[in-house]
């Protein structure tokens, strides 16, 4: 089951795969915020991730152990706007930051 994304997080999703094309999203340990980061990059993820559905055409995977503990219904990406962000992911040259949150039942 793929990753929800809010409408806003969908359009910007959009924006990006239309200037770069093949897309990878990458939910789990990439660096500085351990299993809570979204990192959107246009190379396919080496390692040990696992690939769980696509939304919009870009790949989503999780990195172990999220792959059996993470519900991926139980989650949702969002998006904020951001001025200066230290990421490398792809949405923050747009002004944007992907992030996690808890889907309210």
């Amino acid at each position: 089951m793929p990753i929800n994304l809010t409408v806003e997080a969908e359009q910007v999703l959009r924006t990006v795969k239309s200037k770069y094309g093949e897309l990878h999203m990458i939910i789990g340990d990439t660096g500085c915020c351990g299993y809570s980061n979204v990192f959107l990059t246009c190379h396919k993820p080496v390692g040990d991730y696992v690939a769980i559905g696509e939304k919009s055409g870009v790949t989503v995977y999780l990195r172990p152990p999220l792959d059996v503990t993470l519900d991926p219904s139980s989650v949702v990406v969002d998006v904020v706007e951001t001025v200066a962000d230290d990421s490398l992911s792809l949405e923050t040259e747009l002004g944007y930051r992907f992030i996690l949150r808890l889907k309210l039942r």
